[in-house]
């Protein structure tokens, strides 16, 4: 296929020597369906599963509207950076002032210290559009809900933002160096989205949200750009079958109609289709944003783009779509922190329209008036002195650990801190020092790294959740406890692609034949089940470790869970600020409990069969009595999450621990 210069038509690109391409309604229709699919995705996710693809329609959207105006100043030799960057300072700056501000005016009253310390992270990187290199750091094991991120949406401003700082250097280098504007795009475009299908599975968050991985949709809307700019009809030069030398008239109303009606069919297939379980972007990102490229290269003047996306409504929804971007993720996300879960629908659906009246009064009596040229040195400085505020702002409420003592919160601030994951760090980098663990799949903490260790906590993060309390008990008796962080602790086990689990052989291996260690502890959030295949084998490979250590001489306790809880125990504790957050009796029934853990327990008791030598220290019951389980205790909160002690559970476990074996040297 080769590309040949066709004459412009009029609804393709805007007749030079204009630099901004002429008005469509059509386009901001299409920003419209981009922005109400994300928007009905996070409010009711299961009503519409591909809605999140709505950001990408947004990416060919910014690509080819940006392409178009660079390069249309290059030919013209009209380009100025300074020119550039003022426009989009006027343009994307004030809406998102003032929804980060809203965010920290109201995370004030309603927020805890974590989670208003994590707001003035993000609202840090969200003034300098660094959010997409925040957020890709922060997934791991410990890491927040993402619903509980009242600023995660801006990932997407900032590819944007990053995308044009540095493509309009690349653009200029290459003008003067009279290389092609569209081989370059091209190039580079090839290449992101490489990178983006050969790192989906491996590095899937990096996938995500690196912009080396999502440029590429950029570029497709800026291909697309230079096509309009310079008169090139998309599908130019593809020749019919019969007559060689007849080219098709892809301008054709008939044509455009065909290629308007088959983008948006690719656009409503994506949002029907399309699931949040699916790696994504990878291929399945063509399907959306190629529709999006076939909608826009139709032109205005087609029937799908005319009459539905060029009505008054969602004309409307696309002018307001950018501050409805900003608004809509804070009011779900801190309904969502208010309600400590999912908020009800009648909530998420007053959310919603509250960000479509915020976004309307935003375009009106913000974005309006600042956007034009008039005073555009003085709006400049003074949206750029704002945003620097911001960030300063957001910098010191990081550094300030969210302000703990403020009016609103310091009336729980206590209770709050046991939400907050405890961890010596300097011993953890002493530990993996001294046994030389280079990598972060190798985790250790010993008591006194001076000396050799003589108890040794085998097992995950529900290893790691008592690991303070354990600690606690044997160091008044004189011994020297030693964690040693795993996966799933149970030998012969197959590791997989999971480079925690690759090191779980070679940690128990050093607890094995670490002489000075007397006493072996298991602990581990893995659920047992001897009715399925792979539940038998860890049933199994859970019985073959005790029994190893126990033929080492070893003393060995099994460690058999907490309860998980079916609500998060921020619902214990009451937001002060906020009048209407509602409190949980924080408890669970017991009946739900069990229910939950009968085929583990049955599974336990098989791996302990005829292992009568090996303790078992209940969790479980140190927490619950016949009719209830309960999060909280004299007042203290004892999880910090759904499954996890807080850490003053991890004290109180290690009480009860030290009770129960107490009591058995007592009977011995």
């Amino acid at each position: 296929m080769r590309i040949e210069k066709l004459p412009q038509a009029p609804c393709e690109a805007d007749a030079a020597p204009a630099l901004h391409p002429a008005y469509r309604r059509d386009i901001d229709g299409l920003r419209a369906l981009a922005v109400l699919a994300v928007v009905l995705y996070h409010a009711f996710p299961t009503r519409l599963p591909g809605g999140f693809a709505g950001v990408d329609i947004f990416f060919i959207i910014s690509g080819f509207l940006i392409g178009s105006i660079l390069i249309a100043s290059l030919q013209q030799d009209a380009f100025s950076f300074a020119g550039f960057y003022a426009r989009r300072v006027r343009r994307i700056f004030p809406a998102l002032i003032l929804v980060m501000g809203a965010c920290l005016a109201f995370g004030w009253f309603a927020l805890f210290p974590d989670e208003y310390k994590m707001l003035g992270k993000h609202v840090f990187g969200g003034a300098g559009f660094l959010s997409n290199f925040f957020l890709w750091n922060e997934v791991g094991y410990f890491d927040t809900a993402a619903e509980t991120k009242p600023l995660l949406h801006l990932w997407s401003l900032g590819i944007e933002e990053q995308f044009y700082i540095f493509w309009p250097v690349l653009m200029l280098l290459a003008w003067k160096r009279r290389i092609s504007l569209l081989a370059l795009a091209l190039g580079v475009a090839v290449l992101s989205f490489l990178v983006n299908v050969g790192g989906l599975h491996k590095f899937p968050s990096a996938t995500f949200y690196s912009p080396a991985s999502r440029v590429w949709e950029l570029l497709y809307g800026s291909v697309l750009a230079y096509m309009s700019v310079n008169g090139l009809g998309l599908f130019a030069g593809v020749r019919r079958e019969r007559g060689a030398d007849s080219v098709i008239d892809w301008s054709s109303p008939r044509a455009r109609n065909i290629k308007s009606a088959l983008g948006l069919a690719m656009l409503l297939a994506t949002l029907a289709l399309l699931r949040a379980d699916r790696h994504f972007p990878g291929w399945w990102a063509l399907l959306p944003t190629t529709g999006a490229v076939l909608l826009i290269a139709a032109g205005p003047q087609a029937w799908c783009n005319r009459v539905l996306l060029g009505n008054p409504v969602a004309v409307w929804f696309g002018l307001i779509s950018y501050p409805l971007y900003l608004w809509h993720w804070p009011l779900l996300s801190f309904a969502r922190i208010i309600e400590s879960g999912l908020p009800s629908s009648k909530i998420r659906g007053a959310a919603v329209l509250a960000a479509i009246v915020l976004a309307w009064l935003t375009y009106r009596l913000l974005e309006r008036p600042l956007r034009g040229a008039a005073h555009g040195r003085r709006k400049v400085i003074v949206l750029s002195a704002a945003m620097l505020a911001l960030a300063a702002a957001g910098g010191a409420l990081y550094r300030a650990q969210g302000l703990p003592l403020r009016a609103t919160v310091v009336e729980s601030a206590a209770q709050q801190q046991q939400l907050i994951l405890v961890e010596d760090v300097a011993n953890a980098q002493a530990c993996k020092q001294r046994y030389g663990f280079a990598s972060d799949y190798e985790y250790c903490r010993l008591d006194d790294v001076s000396k050799e260790p003589t108890v040794v906590l085998l097992g995950d993060s529900h290893a790691f959740h008592i690991v303070a309390g354990l600690t606690r008990y044997y160091h008044g008796l004189g011994e020297n406890l030693w964690y040693l962080g795993t996966r799933v602790p149970f030998v012969g086990l197959p590791t997989g692609d999971d480079p925690y689990q690759k090191v779980v052989p070679m940690m128990l291996d050093k607890a094995l034949h670490t002489a000075s260690v007397k006493t072996v502890i298991i602990s581990s959030h893995v659920l047992l089940n001897i009715d399925d295949e792979g539940g038998k084998v860890r049933t199994n490979a859970l019985r073959a470790t005790l029994r190893m250590f126990v033929d080492s001489g070893r003393t060995v306790v099994y460690v058999s869970d907490v309860p998980e809880l079916d609500f998060d125990p921020r619902a214990c504790l009451r937001r002060v600020g906020i009048a209407s957050s509602r409190t949980h009796d924080c408890e669970l029934p017991r009946a739900t409990h069990d229910q939950k853990v009968a085929r583990h327990k049955v599974a336990e008791a098989y791996a302990l069969r005829d292992l009568p030598m090996v303790r078992v220290f209940d969790a479980a019951a140190q927490l619950c009595d016949a009719q209830r389980c309960v999060a909280m205790r004299d007042n203290k909160l004892l999880y910090r999450d759904h499954d996890h002690l807080s850490h003053e559970g991890d004290l109180f476990m290690g009480e009860r621990y030290a009770r129960q074996m107490d009591a058995m040297k007592t009977a011995h």
